[in-house]
């Protein structure tokens, strides 16, 4: 049996945009629910974004990452934008690394 995940997530609405706000670690053992939460999200009615605050994210592994690129790439196939905002500064150092940092997380005047 895996262990529950480390992290919970809410969901705020306004218009067309959905706000998915994580707390706690993201790792193996949550990336594949987390993924299937944020494609749910953008497979939702007349949705146009959705934007994964992290700022109470402690700690995000390789797995969690790709959730959230398999997120992204949802949102670029099905004409959606999926967007990370307000990353901790742990997630932060591991978008920069990892050289997804600009695709995730543009500048919010470029992308929004």
């Amino acid at each position: 049996m895996l262990p529950a995940p480390l992290w919970s997530a809410q969901v705020a609405a306004h218009d067309h945009t959905h706000t998915v706000t994580i707390t706690g670690e993201l790792d193996l053992h949550g990336a594949d629910a987390l993924r299937l939460l944020l494609i749910a999200e953008l497979d939702t009615g007349d949705l146009s974004t959705v934007i994964a605050d992290l700022a109470d994210v402690t700690f995000l592994d390789s797995a969690a990452l790709g959730a959230l690129i398999r997120a992204y790439q949802h949102a670029d196939d099905t004409g959606r934008q999926f967007l990370v905002r307000n990353p901790s500064r742990p997630v932060q150092r591991i978008l920069e690394i990892t050289g997804v940092n600009d695709i995730l997380n543009p500048p919010a005047d470029i992308k929004e």
